[in-house]
């Protein structure tokens, strides 16, 4: 009895080490092991993991806490605009926060909905690439004011800004 419980113990730790398998997911330093293959573009995974497929650095420079996630998660642009970058309210750090729409259709002015943080501040111009940059790592909008102050701010290749810039113009 006691051997065969050795036996099946071993065997069960074999599965668990094969099935914790380094190959087997691309763990991107803390939080979600996202599965290889799992983003469409190196925008993608950047908009959800703030890391790139080029291995170059994404470095956070600014911003809230990056503590704040849960289960030790990386802070990321899902993490405030969703999975699908229209933004609104959320809870983080017992404030509740109104993250806009970052879809490029509404960072370019391509459309007039669900703008309404905009409007109530006021209306900025439009992005383009030098102005998504200075708001990314500057934290500027295109007419030179101040983004929300609990927007990160980062600092990656031009590469690396160009593919998230794409990922949200494919966003419907």
């Amino acid at each position: 009895m006691y051997r065969t419980f050795n036996i099946v113990f071993v065997f069960g730790l074999a599965l668990l080490l094969i099935g914790c398998d380094s190959n087997t997911y691309q763990n991107h330093g803390t939080g979600t092991a996202w599965g290889v293959g799992s983003f469409d573009s190196n925008g993608e995974r950047i908009y959800f993991t703030a890391t790139s497929e080029r291995d170059s650095n994404i470095a956070y420079s600014g911003g809230p806490s990056t503590g704040m996630m849960m289960m030790g998660g990386n802070l990321a642009c899902v993490s405030c605009h969703g999975t699908d970058a229209r933004g609104g309210k959320h809870m983080m750090h017992m404030e509740i926060m109104d993250a806009p729409d970052i879809r490029w259709s509404a960072l370019s002015g391509e459309h007039h909905e669900e703008q309404t943080d905009m409007e109530e501040h006021h209306k900025h111009e439009a992005y383009n690439f030098e102005a998504f940059r200075n708001a990314i790592e500057g934290g500027k909008h295109p007419d030179g004011d101040e983004l929300k102050k609990d927007m990160p701010r980062w600092k990656m290749s031009d590469a690396d800004l160009q593919d998230l810039m794409d990922y949200l113009k494919s966003l419907q």
